[in-house]
């Protein structure tokens, strides 16, 4: 990124948060692409995995199946080597880590929908592997993946604009679920601490 593209970059997350709303704030750091996107999903994900890890704990099936799985950490490490080493997405490993994650997110969801009582915390602890899932999938987006099936031309110049940006903004909705106490500045305040 040349100097003048991260001098904007610090300006915007620097920026009043009156300003705009927190949904407009994100969809607009895919003006500096996707590996501003990832990073800024990554730190939104960091933050959910101390809630993942709490789980539900009076749901001992939970517990034992979902909260001591390792899998979002090891994803996350996954993650962070694959930005440290500027690979592009597609990433095998990353593509097979992901994969994972999105089962076990997904039995998640399914086992928070059928199970009697407790939810708070399990739809909680669903949100913040959610939001960690979310950072993964951000890290795969590619435009060709984006794009497919949509013919419309303007929906696909819009679509690769954006980049992952719906992922980014999925994350920041699974954490604000998911630690319904922080606020929209501590949400700025993630980003732009995992950007600097």
């Amino acid at each position: 990124m040349a100097t003048g593209e991260r001098d904007g970059l610090r300006t915007y997350l620097h920026e009043a948060p009156g300003a705009r709303s927190l949904q407009d704030w994100t969809w607009g750091l895919a003006r500096w692409g996707t590996p501003v996107l990832v990073r800024a999903a990554l730190a939104i994900a960091e933050a959910c995995v101390d809630r993942w890890r709490r789980g539900a704990p009076r749901d001992e099936g939970w517990q034992r199946h979902f909260a001591s799985s390792t899998l979002p950490e090891e994803a996350l490490v996954a993650l962070r080597a694959w930005l440290a080493r500027g690979a592009p997405p597609g990433d095998a490993g990353l593509a097979s880590c992901t994969a994972a994650l999105r089962d076990l997110v997904g039995n998640a969801e399914f086992y928070d929908d059928e199970a009697v009582g407790g939810g708070a915390e399990r739809e909680q602890a669903v949100a913040s592997g959610r939001a960690i899932l979310m950072a993964l999938e951000a890290s795969l987006w590619t435009a060709e993946r984006a794009l497919e099936g949509v013919s419309d031309e303007a929906e696909r110049q819009a679509i690769a604009r954006s980049g992952p940006a719906p992922e980014l903004w999925e994350a920041v909705r699974a954490y604000r679920h998911a630690l319904p106490d922080r606020s929209e500045t501590t949400v700025r305040e993630l980003i732009r601490d995992g950007l600097r």
